[in-house]
C-alpha cells in the first residue's frame, strides 16, 4: 500500500511541475486572460503572477506597437502587431494580450502570423507566446477591427520575464511581471472610397499603378495578404506611384493606402 502511495505522490509531483513548466513557456494553461483588462478581472481575476512570483530585478518593461492610425480604425480592417519585452538579464520571456471597449467587451480578433513563437487563445480573445516564444522577446501577430463602430477601444498586455532553473527548468520563482495599455480612438471619420482614385492594372503580375486624388501629395502603401503578413511597403506620391508586385505569388491581396488622417483598403489581384 505504501508502495502506491508513493507512487502516486511522485506521479502528482511530476504533474504539478508540468503544469509550472507550461504555465511560464507557453502563456498560461487555462484559457482564461492574464492581461489585467477589465474584462479579465471580472470574470476571472488573475495575472501571471497567479502561477509566478515578482521577485526579479530585471527593469521588466513591454511595448505594444502596431500600424493603426492613432486617430482610429477602419472598420474590417486587418493591422500588423508587434509585442516587445526588455529585461536584463532574463533568458525566457513571454506575454499575453487582448483589447477591449469600454463595456467592456473582446473587440475585433486576432490573427497568427507566426505560428511557431505564438498562439491564439479563447477563441481568438488573446494571443500568447508559444513553447518556442519564450526564448526571444519581440512576437509579431494581426488584429482584425470589427465590421461596427464599437468606439474607443484598449489593448492590454502582460509581459513575465525570468531564467531557467539550476535543473533546466523553468521556474516559478525570480520573475517580474511588467504591463502596458494602447489606446485607439474609434472608427476613422473618413470616407475611403474617395483615398484610392484608382489602382491599374488589376489583375496585375508585374508592375501597378496607384492614382491618388488630386488634393492627397503622399500615401504609405502596404500590401498584405488575408493572414496580415505583409509583402510591400512604400511611400507614393503623384509621381512615383507605382509599385512592383513581380515578386507576390499569384493570388488575392490587400493594398491599404493611409495618410495621416485618412485610410482605405482594396483588393488587389495577382497573376
Amino acid at each position: 500500500m505504501k508502495k502506491h502511495l508513493h507512487f502516486y505522490g511522485v506521479l502528482f509531483l511530476m504533474l504539478a511541475i508540468a503544469l509550472l513548466v507550461i504555465s511560464f513557456s507557453n502563456g498560461g494553461s487555462s484559457s482564461n486572460g492574464v492581461t489585467g483588462s477589465p474584462l479579465d478581472n471580472q470574470l476571472a481575476p488573475q495575472s501571471c503572477l497567479t502561477c509566478h512570483d515578482n521577485n526579479g530585478n530585471f527593469n521588466t518593461a513591454v511595448s505594444i506597437t502596431s500600424d493603426i492610425p492613432s486617430g482610429g480604425y477602419a472598420l474590417g480592417q486587418t493591422y500588423n502587431m508587434t509585442v516587445t519585452q526588455t529585461a536584463n538579464g532574463a533568458s525566457k520571456h513571454g506575454f499575453q494580450i487582448t483589447v477591449e471597449n469600454n463595456a467592456p467587451s473582446k473587440i475585433g480578433g486576432f490573427v497568427v502570423t507566426d505560428v511557431v513563437n505564438t498562439h491564439l487563445q479563447a477563441g481568438g480573445n488573446f494571443v500568447t507566446h508559444s513553447l518556442a516564444g519564450s526564448d526571444q522577446n519581440s512576437w509579431n501577430f494581426a488584429w482584425t477591427a470589427p465590421s461596427i463602430d464599437v468606439g474607443a477601444i484598449t489593448f492590454y498586455v502582460a509581459s513575465i520575464a525570468g531564467n531557467l532553473n539550476s535543473s533546466g527548468g523553468a521556474t516559478t520563482s525570480s520573475n517580474q511581471m511588467a504591463q502596458n495599455t494602447m489606446v485607439i480612438g474609434s472608427v476613422l471619420a473618413t470616407n475611403k472610397l474617395h483615398l484610392l482614385h484608382n489602382m491599374y492594372p488589376n489583375p496585375g503580375s508585374r508592375q501597378v499603378t496607384l492614382q491618388l486624388p488630386s488634393q492627397v501629395n503622399s500615401a504609405n502603401v502596404t500590401v498584405f495578404n488575408y493572414l496580415g503578413k505583409s509583402f510591400i511597403q512604400k511611400t507614393i506620391n503623384s509621381l512615383h506611384n507605382t509599385i512592383d508586385v513581380s515578386s507576390l505569388s499569384t493570388g488575392i491581396y490587400f493594398v491599404r493606402i493611409q495618410t495621416d488622417s485618412q485610410i482605405g483598403t482594396k483588393k488587389l489581384f495577382v497573376r
